[in-house]
């Protein structure tokens, strides 16, 4: 496996040098249109700007790879495939490992309880097992909520066990809601060195990556000086701002893997074969959980989210934080895989659009294209007009999906980059599309009121209150803001 592994990283090195020879090679050639879609979602990937690096593996060959941009703004360092990004929650498939090892070791079980591990731990522990924490079925408060007003300090995994013990209740009962969050990840770290007597890092290392000769990758500390780490920035228009850490930067197991797409090439490959674990053991991690039984419905595994593209499981994940994103999208029965990591967090969702459209094209659209990625592409090409006409033309191709809020979040990816009269049209077609959904009203209504279009807002915010909204604070937002434009 280990000589299988260095020969592909050899593949893949050489690759990277001359991608468009490769698929030649392989017999993947690319239309006119699929490459011409790549090289727009990569025109604005700038050498001056901080940069991303992406890949698309597929039967264990690298189809694409570039890296483009700068790892560090103020020493002008390029990214290369020899770049370490901190891939974020894209570290939870790593920590969900980290616990099925100690599973397959007999260490523990799914089903042991947190109270086992941690005695102390308040009697609704109890009821709490690994399985509800690797599945975002614990109930457990969000550590974000442990942060102090002004607090500067890291927040640590130990920490956050000790604030978790003051609590007397859970958010729901265990077991009884899913609601995707870090805290149970958080505690995966304290679980390997309760149990094995090493820390995460050292824990990760020895039974993760030096197994897969991973040697490019490590977990983030901010006491430490990682080699070839790039540094994260958030960027907005042309401004570029350093935005490297945080106070959560410190935390493990949600987050914390700094890992190279090189890297990341031999942790997929090994998700194919027995060298962590046995598949049928780590089949557990691709399939949603529901009343602590396996369903093979959409939903969340061990790190992963899990959907269904005409009846494909897709496994995917996304992670952003502090100057930082990362998309993965993982497509087992076709062997195919795409990745992208990036060191800023810009104002649209770019880095979405870059793996879907990567993982439709590369899988001969047999996963659906987003139908507003190649909206966006009319849009900036030929206007807002135009791209409303691709809407109307692709929506009835099957190589293309839309759903509900895909104009809706279009939209806003528009409103997010001051680009309101773009969004406005969309919003509006979004209405007439959907006239009994929330998203193109609530959008709509955001514009007028920045425009001062005061009792326009009014009429559609109540409209969004008319239609309901289980989304998450939508509701309270559109309430403070009918408050607001009624003292107007």
């Amino acid at each position: 496996m280990r000589a299988f592994l260095l020969m592909s990283l050899a593949i893949f090195l050489v690759q990277c040098k001359n991608a468009e020879t490769f698929e030649g090679q392989k017999g993947f050639t690319l239309n006119a249109q699929d490459q011409e879609l790549i090289d727009y979602l990569f025109k604005d990937s700038k050498a001056n700007l901080p940069g991303e690096s992406v890949m698309v593996i597929k039967n264990g060959e690298v189809l694409f790879a570039n890296h483009f941009g700068l790892a560090n703004v103020e020493t002008n360092k390029s990214v290369t495939d020899s770049t370490l990004f901190k891939i974020n929650s894209l570290s939870k498939q790593f920590s969900a490992m980290a616990l099925m090892i100690l599973v397959h070791q007999g260490k523990l079980n799914y089903e042991t309880k947190l109270t086992d591990i941690f005695p102390d731990f308040p009697q609704h522990g109890d009821h709490i097992n690994m399985r509800h924490l690797l599945t975002h079925q614990s109930g457990l408060w969000s550590y974000y909520g442990f942060i102090e007003e002004g607090r500067t300090e890291p927040l640590l995994n130990h920490e956050i066990l000790e604030k978790l013990k003051q609590k007397d209740t859970v958010h729901f009962f265990p077991g009884s809601e899913f609601s995707y969050g870090h805290t149970g990840y958080a505690l995966i770290p304290l679980f390997v060195e309760k149990i094995t007597g090493e820390t995460f890092p050292e824990f990760m290392q020895t039974e993760v990556f030096e197994v897969l000769e991973m040697n490019n990758t490590t977990i983030f500390s901010p006491e430490i000086t990682i080699p070839n780490r790039a540094l994260g920035y958030i960027i907005h228009k042309d401004s570029v701002q350093l935005d490297d850490e945080s106070v959560v930067s410190a935390i493990l197991g949600s987050k914390g893997v700094c890992t190279t797409t090189s890297d990341y090439y031999k942790w997929d490959q090994a998700l194919y074969s027995d060298v962590l674990i046995p598949q049928e053991e780590l089949e557990d991690a691709f399939h949603n959980w529901e009343d602590q039984k396996k369903t093979n419905t959409e939903g969340y595994g061990y790190g992963w989210n899990i959907r269904f593209e005409d009846d494909i499981k897709v496994l995917s994940h996304y992670g952003e934080t502090t100057g930082f994103a990362s998309q993965v999208n993982r497509v087992p029965s076709l062997q195919l895989t795409a990745v992208l990591f990036s060191n800023y967090i810009g104002a649209d969702r770019n880095l979405m659009h870059k793996v879907n459209a990567l993982t439709s094209i590369y899988s001969d659209y047999k996963i659906p294209m987003p139908i507003d990625i190649m909206m966006k592409k009319t849009i900036d090409e030929k206007g807002v007009a135009e791209g409303l006409k691709t809407y109307d033309v692709l929506k009835n191709d099957t190589r293309y999906k839309y759903e509900l809020t895909s104009l809706s979040f279009l939209a806003a990816s528009f409103y997010r980059m001051d680009r309101k009269a773009e969004a406005e049209g969309i919003y509006r077609k979004a209405i007439a599309e959907q006239p009994d959904y929330f998203g193109g009203y609530f959008g709509l209504a955001r514009v007028q009121r920045d425009k001062g279009l005061e009792e326009e807002a009014i009429s559609n915010y109540e409209k969004v209150l008319s239609l309901g909204t289980d989304e998450e604070g939508i509701s309270d937002y559109v309430e403070r803001q009918l408050v607001q434009l009624r003292k107007q």
